[in-house]
């Protein structure tokens, strides 16, 4: 009950007509609100329309939301599938980090040491970088924000580029730190603002404060500047400090439905089962295991069925046929909740559950657009500024601070690749590219690179194909190499003046 309520129904007791003026005028400017979302009553009730701000929403129930959402992607199979589907798409097998500064000789320095780092950039000597990604990513999905410390090394420890890379869960930010001022840093949740709400600092955990350790350090965060840390998460609103996880909206719905799942399961196991009751009645009723005389014999009663048994009542006995009811309307119901929870996660039904029975070339088109467009936004708002871009500019620094690399007044500059996305019909999907690709709406460099990689390198490599083929004795062509061969697969000269014969190519390969 709101406050007004609680205070009209007061002035009642005291004033009960104008308690019902009160209420009648009450009742005219509701009736007279322009937007029916601002009106109360019953249609209102459930909502809860609190004026805070977004770090007060988080702080009380980022522990709570977080250890369910674990719990919902250990224990049921969509909510491991999604954090596997969202991971596979924005990062795949790796993010790709290339040096473009105009200079070939500057780039292919500056990628020849990145490409020496990047298998050893986990301190813990499990994962090279493009591993670190999915690791970060994967824990910011599933607990709200994740954790990239820069690890220095030293410059005598037998690395060219002294750097390496420590992923942690967002668990080591320690929340209590909030709403106060610890050693000179306000703090907000773990993370220390400046003027303006810049992060100068976070408070974190030297261990994860749900390890079991002897050590009694766990619960004692020490204040990282903010330029040795990062922190990977989606900020909803303006001025959140802090994640929360992508199962957030769905988790209530999300653990009914896995509930309901289980109980239909066992349901149908129950159902499987033939149960049989036998009745007895007056002074035939016998206790389970009597033994009866029949024809100077003895026998027990009948408890468990056999194929071709015959079986012999007791006069006075029954047998009653347990008969479960059916599931009812559980596919409807089902398949209406795993929609729901794609949707509130940002996956596709299909993607989540791999049910393609009522899907066709549109609508998988159709639903992978969508979904491409929202992973596009994860990769270049998010992962690139707040990790790729710091992980490559940490990497630059150390580069040149250990002689890797040579100084420059322009600074290096990087782009990055995004993994390749998948086409639904491959034919179909290459055709519109060559003709945006010719018709200048997409360059070749857009092109190769949104296959995943390096477009020098993908020239590089074809050129170095074709050096190899030609020096090869004898005349061999290939039917892929569009010098000799038409698209139709007809021999045409390698100047491209129409001397040679049209006629098919004498040997070929796929």
């Amino acid at each position: 009950m709101s406050l007004s309520k609680r205070a009209l129904k007061a002035l009642a007791w005291v004033a009960p007509r104008a308690a019902l003026a009160r209420a009648q005028a009450l009742g005219l400017v509701e009736d007279a609100r322009a937007y029916d979302g601002a009106k109360t009553g019953r249609r209102g009730e459930s909502f809860t329309d609190r004026n805070s701000s977004a770090n007060v929403e988080i702080g009380a129930v980022l522990g709570r939301l977080r250890n369910r959402s674990r719990d919902l992607a250990r224990n049921t199979p969509a909510g491991r599938r999604v954090l596997d589907i969202r991971t596979g798409h924005a990062i795949g097998t790796g993010i790709i980090a290339v040096p473009d500064n105009g200079s070939d000789r500057v780039d292919n320095a500056a990628k020849q040491e990145w490409d020496d780092w990047c298998p050893t950039a986990d301190i813990e000597g499990i994962l090279d970088f493009a591993g670190l990604q999915k690791s970060a990513h994967s824990a910011m999905l599933e607990g709200g924000d994740s954790v990239i410390r820069r690890v220095p090394r030293r410059l005598d420890g037998g690395q060219r580029v002294p750097l390496k890379l420590k992923v942690l869960e967002g668990d080591y930010i320690d929340a209590f730190r909030d709403r106060a001022v610890f050693e000179g840093h306000v703090s907000r949740l773990g993370v220390t603002l400046g003027d303006w709400d810049e992060r100068t600092g976070y408070w974190l955990h030297p261990e994860h404060p749900g390890e079991l350790t002897y050590r009694g350090t766990a619960y004692v965060s020490k204040w990282v500047p903010a330029g040795d840390v990062i922190h990977l998460f989606h900020p909803l609103r303006p001025g959140q400090v802090r994640g929360v996880p992508v199962f957030t909206p769905v988790l209530l719905n999300a653990r009914d439905a896995a509930d309901l799942f289980d109980a239909v399961l066992m349901k149908a196991k129950t159902e499987a089962c033939l149960s049989l009751f036998v009745k007895t009645t007056g002074d035939q009723a016998a206790s389970l295991g009597a033994v009866v005389k029949e024809s100077g014999t003895a026998r027990r009663l009948l408890e468990r069925l056999a194929p071709g048994m015959i079986g012999y009542l007791n006069p006075g006995e029954d047998v009653v046929t347990v008969n479960p009811s059916s599931a009812g309307q559980f596919e409807p119901v089902y398949l209406a909740a795993q929609m729901a929870f794609a949707a509130g996660t940002g996956v596709t039904y299909d993607q989540l559950t791999g049910d393609l029975r009522q899907a066709n070339y549109s609508s998988l088109r159709a639903g992978k657009i969508e979904g491409r467009r929202l992973t596009e936004q994860e990769q270049e708002l998010i992962l690139v500024p707040q990790m790729m871009r710091r992980v490559t500019g940490w990497f630059t620094d150390a580069a040149i601070l250990s002689g890797a690399l040579k100084p420059r007044k322009a600074g290096y500059r990087w782009k990055y690749i995004m993994p390749a996305v998948e086409p639904i019909d491959p034919l179909k999907d290459l055709q519109a590219d060559i003709l945006a690709v010719r018709s200048g709406r997409l360059s070749p460099q857009e092109f190769l690179g949104s296959w995943g990689q390096d477009w020098r390198k993908g020239l590089a490599d074809t050129a170095d194909f074709f050096r190899v083929l030609d020096a090869l004795p004898g005349d061999l062509v290939l039917d892929i190499d569009p010098r000799r061969t038409s698209q139709l697969g007809v021999a045409q000269s390698p100047e491209g003046d129409g001397a040679a014969a049209a006629k098919p190519a004498t040997a070929g390969a796929d």
